[in-house]
């Protein structure tokens, strides 16, 4: 799939990597980028071709007034997401967990729902981005590793209902993103842009699976190698 030409709604579109892809896809030549935030007075990009829609993936009213706005889409990228930095048995309930699973798994799958009807009609292209965590587990954000391998095992399932309609389904699994929301995480991190850009890389080579930045794909080759070493390291020396 190219970007030129392409109609694309962006979740988390105001900061981070949300805003790396509404910049990259006008650079490549989007014909329309739909910006969804929470907030749009915080979107900066000043283009014509981006059109500002208020989003909370969680809320169905936004998601569906969305859906109905952007039918002419042939990309969705659900970059919306939320880390609490909770660990399962050391926080004090479950708020943070259940925020985590509401935004990151229902939310996506909610806005997958929402856009599918669009998406097999213009045979168009998800992007999930996840995280490398929905692979190994974070003792300190456990309750996000959670939220992420649920993400993944339902972007495999959407992506086996949406194939026969000609629909890709894209998942990302970064590592560490040099973004305000992992300011205090060790490096390397990797950039927006290059996670980004990778993405981008993997939707034209026809991949459904990728992993941007040194970080991911260390992590990733040595879960092929020994899952179980992998997963035994603690989590900050990963």
């Amino acid at each position: 799939m190219q970007i030129e030409n392409t109609v694309a709604f962006v979740s988390g579109a105001n900061r981070g990597v949300g805003a790396s892809f509404v910049r990259i896809l006008l650079q490549n030549g989007a014909q329309r980028v739909y910006a969804g935030a929470r907030h749009i007075a915080d979107l900066s990009v000043d283009d014509p071709r981006v059109v500002p829609v208020e989003l909370d993936i969680t809320n169905e009213t936004h998601v569906t007034r969305a859906a109905a706005r952007a039918h002419d889409i042939t990309l969705l990228v659900n970059n919306a997401g939320i880390n609490h930095l909770a660990p399962a048995l050391a926080a004090a309930d479950l708020d943070a967990a259940r925020a985590e699973m509401e935004v990151n798994y229902f939310g996506t799958l909610n806005m997958i729902r929402a856009f599918a009807p669009a998406l097999r009609a213009n045979q168009g292209a998800i992007i999930n981005m996840l995280s490398i965590l929905a692979r190994v587990a974070l003792p300190s954000m456990t309750s996000l590793c959670a939220s992420k391998a649920a993400a993944q095992r339902m972007t495999e399932g959407v992506r086996a209902e949406l194939s026969p309609h000609g629909v890709r389904v894209l998942a990302v699994l970064p590592g560490a993103i040099d973004t305000e929301m992992s300011r205090d995480f060790p490096p390397p991190k990797i950039s927006a842009v290059d996670v980004v850009e990778a993405t981008f890389a993997a939707l034209r080579d026809g991949i459904d699976e990728v992993y941007p930045g040194e970080m991911a794909q260390q992590i990733a080759t040595g879960l092929a190698a020994d899952r179980r070493a992998v997963q035994s390291v603690p989590a900050g020396n990963a």
